[in-house]
């Protein structure tokens, strides 16, 4: 019965929904999905929990590499939720954990990394 939980950026929300306004397409993927999340780049991520339209804000760095930060928002995420945490804090979290792998070389956070992020949940 459609996909539970659905994550995209913002662009590939539009394609997917045949629209440029995002409002749109969120409503035409909610059709789709019992849950989603669209992440934003700096302009941080919306996350339907099946309710609430959650906006979770970014966190401002000075970006390096932005290769992973896509995986590293949705392992972050879903670690929040498969550990018992609701949409927001599961954004908190996702939006922590990819500001910090942008801020580096490389998509992967060190291990003595990981613990400091759970301060946002």
């Amino acid at each position: 019965d459609g996909v539970d939980l659905l994550f995209c950026n913002e662009q590939e929300a539009c394609i997917w929904a045949e629209t440029d306004n995002l409002s749109e397409a969120i409503e035409s993927l909610k059709l789709m999905a019992k849950q989603l999340v669209v992440t934003r780049g700096s302009q941080g991520a919306l996350a339907w929990d099946g309710q609430t339209l959650h906006e979770i804000a970014p966190h401002s760095v000075t970006a390096v590499d932005s290769n992973g930060a896509g995986d590293m928002f949705a392992g972050a995420f879903m670690y929040a939720i498969t550990h018992g945490h609701d949409f927001a804090a599961a954004g908190r979290l996702a939006s922590a954990a990819s500001a910090q792998v942008v801020s580096q070389f490389g998509p992967r956070l060190e291990a003595a990394q990981h613990e400091p992020l759970k301060s946002h949940l």
